[in-house]
């Protein structure tokens, strides 16, 4: 194995990329088998929070919109801003327009897992480990840390530029070129463009701290060592983190039409510093890794990884654990046995002087200090860095200890066998690999908090009654839903209350949009009076319950009562009844105020991002929507003079020109004043924040092809002129 500067390089070919390719993809095959069959994904966010989004992209997308504003969720959210719609990501472009969600979601996880597998892969083989040893370290990485976060799509989605960009980074220290910059800008502004950044934040520390790691180190031949003064020394190792830096400044630009809405909404958050309602401020400490919870690692299947251990949470119940929550998910952190064994050679001297520096020394560091800020504890002093105090989930940083110890697993087995026949060699790694596989297997799917079924919820989506019913109401007035289980009303097509959002408007964390469901056991009437003001002024028409009302106030009415093919699949209920009851006298979602007896508002188009109304009003007054009012809404009044009223004192200029609301962004509802007579109202969500992004992010991408095409026509004139 030859090395260069303690991280070894091994040239690739053709035929080696075609076999990575192909063990990449039956390795997805093999673990995702029911998924190519037709299956789909259950449990955790899946249906709760990806599916609603994925569901509004397409049907934008089909109608050849660009999916700016989420209207089902809640009273509504931005959802390129909120991030994990990934809107402007380029396999969410493609795949969401030519298929229907379901199936793009999966066909999404099945492609990243493949990807992510290929590039690790080409990683491993630029750190000196021959082909069947790379693919071995490329299957731990990518088998022992995605699958238990199933339910996670971003994940995988994310993840899969972990391994790119190191790969990328490690190709322009080695030799700093400007197509190999531009290779790795694009790389990591892809990463933020799938959203949710806390692996692009992880990424972007990794590939800066292995770029500090590479110049540091004496024993690197990636850069030529001079020997004049100290300073020129410094500057020489200083080198490799300064072409990183400026990549990753190429690379927020080019993403600045992802990252611009969500700065804006990061400013009017929960993520703010603001205390939702039970006056608990947002923690970047949710989902840790537990110190003692680390020993998985060697007792894995026998003790942390089994059903029972996985249920009770015992991991929480551990010493030094930090104060914060966490899951199983979370705080997943497992390459399998053999390759930990294998990981134990390197206290073995004879083992560990054979393995590369690179890998023996930084990589083994990276495991080290990236497993400790998994633990928690440096959480209360790292939040007030950049960054750090945005993202939740230090848990999610063992995603650089799994690589590390994945190389250090393949490095030690290659110098284990360094004396076997090439054959002896092959079939000793096959085997190691497929004994770990089996093992990551089933590890992985006793933690994940989500399955595959063959026969998925969604094929049940049209035949749900509740689905039927509700969307026979919208079309007389537009619905909104108080449901159990947040979100998974969405893909009912219509509005649902409360929310589950991530990254969300503050607004919805307060004490005012907390919206209890019946108590099963009280004798009082649901909703009590004050319950019942809240949910008319937040324009909620009807009320979901899983089992009935005892006592049903007298402004509900009992719409129907059955088990739902839909819902009671998502929430394996097996035939139990849902219950749907609709207020009386519904709340109307667009009112003008004051109330005129002989006043007209009529819907003429509604969309997730705009809303078009006509009003016949005898006097002037505000047209006030209960929709949530956040920056970037933009309402127009035109009026129709010719169907003025006679006697109006209101001059036909002042009349004309549209009032913006005076209700503060966050409140429930935007406001406009209207003239009497017959108007049209419009409104448009178009968020400054998107124009602006998208002219740093066209503008940085047409200027680095320029660059690049300059860069390759004066290459090519200096050729002719030699």
């Amino acid at each position: 194995m030859s090395t260069s500067g303690g991280v070894g390089r091994s040239e690739t070919s053709g035929g080696d990329w075609l076999m990575a390719t192909l063990v990449a993809i039956g390795l997805a095959c093999v673990y995702w088998w029911p998924l190519l069959l037709g299956g789909g994904l259950v449990g955790g966010d899946t249906y709760p929070y990806f599916l609603p989004q994925k569901q509004l992209l397409a049907e934008e997308f089909a109608a050849g919109r660009i999916p700016l504003w989420h209207d089902r969720t809640a009273l509504g959210y931005p959802l390129l801003a909120e991030s994990q719609g990934a809107v402007f990501y380029p396999f969410t472009q493609v795949l969401y327009r030519v298929c229907d969600a379901h199936a793009a979601y999966h066909v999404n996880l099945l492609i990243h897992y493949v990807l992510a597998a290929l590039f690790a892969w080409r990683f491993a083989r630029n750190q000196g480990l021959p082909q069947p040893t790379a693919l071995f370290v490329a299957m731990v990485f990518v088998y022992g840390w995605f699958p238990a976060r199933s339910s996670l799509e971003w994940s995988i989605v994310g993840g899969v530029w972990f391994p790119l960009c190191l790969w990328l980074t490690d190709r322009l220290i080695r030799r700093p070129t400007f197509f190999r910059l531009m290779q790795l800008s694009a790389a990591l502004g892809c990463h933020l463009l799938a959203g949710h950044f806390t692996l692009a934040f992880i990424t972007q520390l990794t590939c800066l701290a292995w770029s500090l790691m590479s110049g540091s180190d004496r024993t690197v031949g990636l850069v030529e060592r001079p020997g004049g003064s100290p300073w020129a020394a410094w500057r020489m190792r200083l080198r490799p983190l300064g072409s990183t830096s400026l990549a990753l400044v190429l690379a927020l630009l080019l993403a600045s039409v992802q990252l611009l809405p969500t700065l804006e909404l990061q400013r009017s958050s929960q993520r703010d510093g603001q205390r939702d309602s039970h006056g608990k401020v947002f923690n970047p400490g949710y989902g840790h890794l537990p110190p003692v919870y680390v020993t998985q690692l060697l007792a894995s299947w026998w003790y942390w990884h089994t059903p029972e251990l996985i249920q009770t949470r015992a991991m929480l119940q551990t010493p030094l654990q930090s104060p914060a929550d966490t899951n199983a998910v979370e705080a997943h952190f497992y390459v399998g046995l053999l390759p930990f064994g294998l990981c134990l050679c390197l206290l073995n001297s004879a083992v560990r002087q054979r393995v590369a520096p690179g890998i023996r020394r930084w990589w083994l560091l990276l495991t080290i200090l990236s497993t400790l800020y998994a633990f928690g504890w440096l959480v209360p002093l790292f939040r007030h860095l950049p960054g750090f105090g945005f993202f939740m989930g230090p848990g999610r940083y063992t995603i650089v200890g799994t690589m590390g110890l994945s190389l250090i697993a393949g490095a030690c087995l290659e110098v284990l066998l360094r004396r076997r026949s090439r054959g002896m060699r092959l079939l000793v790694v096959m085997s190691v690999a497929g004994l770990t596989f089996v093992d990551l297997q089933w590890s992985s799917r006793v933690v994940s908090d989500a399955v595959v079924v063959s026969n998925p919820p969604w094929q049940s989506l049209g035949e749900s009654w509740l689905g039927r019913e509700l969307r026979r109401a919208d079309e007389r007035f537009p619905v909104r839903v108080l449901a159990p289980g947040p979100n998974v009303a969405n893909l009912f097509g219509v509005s649902s209350v409360p929310q589950y959002l991530g990254l969300g408007p503050a607004a919805y964390f307060g004490e005012s949009f907390q919206l209890p469901g019946p108590d099963g056991k009280s004798p009082r009437p649901y909703p009590d009076p004050q319950l019942e003001q809240r949910l008319r002024g937040l324009a909620v028409t009807h009320v979901l319950t899983t089992d009935p009302i005892p006592v049903p106030a007298t402004s509900l009415e009992l719409v129907g009562a059955g088990p739902d093919e839909f819902l009671n699949r998502v929430w394996g209920r097996g035939g139990a009844p849902c219950f749907l009851y609709q207020f009386r006298d519904p709340p109307a979602r667009i009112e003008l105020e004051p109330q005129q007896p002989r006043a007209k508002v009529q819907m003429m188009e509604r969309t997730a991002g705009s809303l078009t109304v006509q009003i016949e009003a005898d006097r002037p007054g505000q047209l006030v929507v209960r929709d949530l009012n956040m920056p970037g809404w933009e309402v127009t009044v035109e009026r129709q003079v010719e169907s003025a009223p006679v006697g109006t004192n209101e001059s036909a200029d002042e009349a004309a020109q549209g009032r913006q609301s005076t209700v503060e962004p966050g409140d429930f509802g935007r406001v406009v004043a209207i003239p009497a007579g017959r108007s049209v109202v419009k409104w448009h969500y178009q968020p400054k924040s998107v124009w602006y992004g998208a002219i740093l992010s066209s503008g940085t991408g047409l200027c680095l092809l320029l660059f690049q095409v300059v860069s390759v026509w004066r290459h090519r004139l200096d050729r002719r002129r030699a």
